[in-house]
């Protein structure tokens, strides 16, 4: 049923003068009661409700019809209350009425009674016979206890419509267990019955409707994933108000690139568990396997369909930012000192790309045409990398060199990589793999080379005992101190270890001896466990205490292991 159906008959519904029971049905989370709260405050604007008094109520954690009754004369407010929640003062307001109708004598006698406790199960009885031509509306009948059957919440349904003169609305959560005795009562209580089943469009319009062109933009942006679930739009909305104060002074292109990122990564994460959303960990890490450029050719069926929602999207690479931005959606906070660090190395970015012509823009020749034009598009790319190599990211430089490798064009790819070595060398930690977010995604192995060489040209000596000094009292090294404690040889490491003595000896030993325990270490770890090794048997040859000095450190002198 379109919206606009359920809207008309909710209106009619809401002004016709006779006792009606409603029920409006939907699947969890599309936005069932959002829906009914904007069109009941609209037809309350437009004064076309036909009852002057009105209770909302969720059934969640109700145990018993005494309670449920009490709670409804609790939240009963006015009609021109309606869009502000009960208060003590609505509250007190529904009490003088009930004194009213019980006579005040009565009402006094049973106030002042020192058994006021063990006369509250008859009061919270007696409060219900001042609910008549009342607009009730009951939520999450399918969430109440256990202990109340929902043939006991028809009855009172019944009884309210029957005796009481009121119209009374259920919202209910379709899939749901609990909902069995109502599909077999539903006949004898329920007058009209609504699919609330809205389209992309239709969401977006209820979530958004009078909003800004920014949060018209999210509708937009959720249209393009389908996204049918109020309660997700409403949680994105919340992230991107989170950011929108630190949208201002950026280019409209990277505010658009925020919001476009806050949707996709609020759609997978607040969607997690259907099957056909990709979860969030897998858009992040997805590289330019987007680009036909992925080594791995068979691609799980799940994954294709991802990958054709993605790209329908227009998502391409995770950057920087949008590393910030699904932290951002996964904890529900932003930190604002990286926020602000990534936006504005992006920002700058574009603002220099538009200057020289944007890389991002040449990458469309490959992207939107299947012409047979693979000279246009290698000449393009390439012209463009030129202008643009100072404002590109290792992860696009990876791209751009995998494609031209793809069609045969290893030599230019080989320029693109020195030419983007030389210009970005006043930038030496550019190309320290080992603190780049996306290092995983630099795949071309002759990239992945020039930045090793190229960092470690860059690498300001330390001495060996200072590297191992420092790596002894933290948990992390980088390539230079690598390559520090790689080119240290044998003979070098002897004099260290015969010139220190102190406690922290046994840390500069297990230090260097460590680099050759990894499961996975590379040559160069291998080397410098294997110098250290080596220092150690010349040690333990000199003497038999040193023998046993170095045995500690699980060297035996006497194989030279």
């Amino acid at each position: 049923m379109t919206l606009a159906l359920v809207r008309n008959e909710l209106d009619r519904f809401l002004a016709a003068p006779d006792a009606e029971v409603l029920a409006l049905r939907g699947k969890w989370g599309v936005g069932k009661t959002y829906s009914w709260n904007r069109f009941l405050e609209d037809a309350n604007q437009r004064n076309e409700i036909s009852r002057e008094r009105y209770a909302y109520l969720s059934l969640f954690g109700i145990a018993s019809l005494d309670e449920l009754k009490f709670s409804l004369f609790e939240q009963l407010i006015d009609r021109q209350l309606i869009g502000k929640p009960p208060s003590l003062a609505t509250f007190r307001d529904n009490a003088a009425q009930l004194s009213a109708s019980l006579g005040r004598k009565a009402w006094k006698l049973a106030s002042s009674t020192p058994f006021m406790k063990s006369m509250s199960p008859s009061l919270e009885a007696v409060s219900f016979f001042s609910i008549r031509d009342t607009l009730i509306c009951l939520d999450d009948l399918e969430r109440r206890s256990e202990s109340l059957s929902a043939r006991d919440v028809l009855g009172l349904v019944s009884l309210l419509k029957e005796q009481r003169n009121c119209k009374v609305v259920l919202l209910l959560n379709d899939g749901e267990n609990g909902l069995e005795d109502f599909e077999k009562y539903r006949e004898k209580v329920v007058d009209v019955e609504l699919l609330f089943d809205p389209t992309a469009d239709e969401c977006s319009e209820v979530a958004f409707v009078g909003a800004d062109s920014l949060y018209q933009s999210i509708g937009e942006l959720s249209q393009k994933l389908d996204i049918r679930n109020i309660r997700t739009l409403k949680k994105i909305e919340r992230l991107v108000r989170l950011v929108e104060p630190k949208l201002g002074g950026l280019e409209p292109e990277l505010s658009h690139q925020i919001v476009h990122s806050l949707v996709l990564y609020g759609w997978c994460h607040y969607r997690a568990g259907d099957p056909k959303i990709p979860p969030l960990d897998y858009v992040q890490k997805i590289g330019y396997a987007l680009f036909g450029l992925g080594e791995n050719d068979d691609i799980p069926d799940n994954e294709k369909a991802w990958n054709t929602k993605l790209q329908d999207y227009g998502y391409q690479v995770t950057d920087e930012l949008d590393e910030v931005i699904a932290t951002a959606v996964k904890t529900g906070c932003v930190v604002d000192a990286d926020f602000e660090k990534a936006a504005t190395e992006k920002n700058s970015q574009i603002i220099a790309a538009k200057a020289t012509g944007s890389f991002t823009h040449a990458w469309r020749t490959y992207h939107d045409s299947f012409d047979n034009d693979q000279n246009k598009v290698i000449s393009t790319l390439y012209e463009s990398f030129k202008v643009n190599v100072k404002y590109i990211a290792p992860v696009n430089l990876n791209g751009t060199v995998r494609l031209f490798r793809e069609l045969g064009e290893d030599e230019k790819a080989e320029e693109m990589i020195n030419l983007y070595i030389k210009v970005r060398a006043d930038e030496p930690e550019l190309f320290n793999l080992s603190d780049y977010s996306f290092a995983g995604d630099i795949s071309d192995q002759k990239v992945r080379d020039a930045f090793d060489k190229a960092y470690e040209g860059t690498a300001v000596r330390e001495s060996p005992k200072e590297v191992l000094m420092r790596l002894a009292s933290s948990n992390g090294w980088n390539n230079k101190d690598e390559v520090v404690l790689a080119e240290t040889t044998a003979d070098e490491y002897y004099e260290l270890f015969k010139s220190e003595s102190g406690g922290h000896l046994s840390d500069i030993v297990n230090t260097c001896l460590k680099f050759g325990q990894f499961s996975n270490a590379s040559e160069r770890q291998r080397q410098i466990a294997g110098n250290a090794k080596e220092a150690l048997v010349r040690i333990g040859r000199e003497s038999a205490i040193n023998a046993l000095r170095v045995r500690k450190f699980g060297v035996k002198v006497e194989d030279g292991a």
